[in-house]
């Protein structure tokens, strides 16, 4: 079974950065307990830009992702705070330090 990774960038709404990077904090919390999880990450960039990465054990924990009650509400959230939709890209990781592929 191959791992899955995403990677993407999320713009808050002009004001509501501290607010966005309260929910993605959240979300993270959300995220560890679901099933196939290794890394979820969001780390601010400047102004109100975010970035993102996963990295699931395989395509099952990716399509499994944030079906659980805690993702749902964190979720809820997160939509009215960005200034448009998320850019999001799932991939399959070729080489990496710091964790095993």
């Amino acid at each position: 079974m191959s791992k899955v990774s995403m990677v993407g960038t999320i713009t808050s709404q002009d004001g509501k950065a501290d607010e966005m990077a309260e929910v993605l904090a959240r979300m993270v919390e959300a995220a560890r307990d679901e099933p196939g999880v290794e890394i979820y990450t969001y780390l601010r960039g400047e102004g109100n830009d975010f970035w993102f990465f996963a990295l699931m054990s395989g395509q099952e924990a990716m399509q499994n992702h944030g079906q659980g009650d805690a993702m749902k509400a964190a979720m809820a959230d997160f939509g009215p705070l960005m200034a448009g939709p998320p850019q999001m890209n799932v991939t399959t990781p070729v080489a990496a330090v710091g964790f095993d592929l």
